[in-house]
Parts: C-alpha cells; structure tokens; sequence
C-alpha cells in the first residue's frame, strides 16, 4: 500500500528474540500508533519416513504450554546456514536419522502475519535411514509412528503443533505423502 509510514525500533529480548515496534501512519489514519511484533530466527521442520513406513517424531516439554508436545524433528534456523541445512541437522540432532532419499522442499509459510516476522520452511524426506551409534539429545525423546497411529495422533489432538500440521498439509496436497501404508509389492 502507498503511503504508508512503518518507524521500527527493535528491543532484544533475548537471543532468541527481538521485539520489534511499529509505529505506523497512514492516509486514512494520519496520527502515529504502534504495533507490536517479534523478530525470531526461522523455523524449519521435517516430515520424515523411516524405510519401514514409520514417521519420527519428537516428545518434548514445551514451558510455554507447560506440558509434553508431540512434534516433527525442526529447530530454529542458524545464521548463514540454508533451510535444507537446517532441515537435515534437525532431524539427525533430533532423531538420529539421516536423509538417504531426496529432501523435497514443501515450501515457505507464514507462521503468523500479524505478530511474527519469521518463515516456516518445511521439507518432506521420504526415506531416512538410522545412524550407528546415535546419542540422542537430552530431554528428546525419539517416537516412531507407523502412517495409521500418525493420522490417529492428529485425529485425537495428540499432535496439535498448527506449524507442524501445515507442513504435513503441504505433503499431502503436494502427493508427496500419505496416509496409507506402502505395500510390499509396491516400488
């Protein structure tokens, strides 16, 4: 839109996060008002497939909700490292899995247009294979779901992380990912 002034300060509340003031003036409303908004690094999730069909998931307690969460390996975008990056040191941190298939990029999201002002990338990696010897990280733990419990965890609220979701979304209607178990005959 024209004519529209944005005046930003930034206050760093932590490494993490940024809040971010907008002050704001239009056409229609000439005196300045302020808005709020929270600079955070970008946030990357996998959705995985072992080689036996099963999806690898995360439990972990999450304080903001004060209880344990059921989500896709991701983490938080580091400087300078790509989303595929991120995506493939997120899912070996977090499950000790490494892509040996192709890594698909489902593409970029908006967590939250009026309060964030990070992406969301989401990749889908339909075959991953363990690794020898993994030290998982402290306080993850690593699930693993065949395709028919995944769908029943959604169903049930169990897995409820909206981000999450989205990326599973994106897999679906993209044909890259289903519900429905591979058959032994299929190639």
């Amino acid at each position: 839109m024209d004519n529209i002034s944005n005046l930003r300060h930034e206050q760093i509340i932590s490494p993490w996060v940024t809040l971010v003031t907008h002050t704001i003036t239009t056409p229609t409303h000439p005196q300045p008002r302020d808005f709020h908004s929270l600079k955070l690094a970008d946030y990357v999730g996998v959705l995985a497939v072992t080689e036996d069909g099963r999806v690898p998931l995360v439990r972990q307690y999450r304080p903001a909700l004060d209880r344990y969460t059921l989500e896709l390996p991701s983490g938080l975008r580091e400087t300078g490292e790509s989303p595929v990056d991120t995506a493939r040191r997120e899912l070996v941190e977090e499950t000790g899995f490494n892509i040996s298939g192709e890594l698909l990029p489902l593409g970029c999201m908006a967590p939250d247009t009026g309060r964030l002002e990070n992406q969301l990338w989401g990749f889908y990696a339909g075959t991953v294979t363990r690794i020898a010897d993994f030290i998982p990280e402290a306080e993850v733990e690593l699930v693993l779901l065949d395709k028919a419990q995944f769908r029943e965890s959604i169903v049930r609220g169990e897995f409820d992380h909206a981000l999450h979701l989205a990326i599973v979304a994106h897999a679906l209607v993209r044909g890259h990912f289903s519900f429905q178990p591979v058959s032994a005959s299929a190639s």
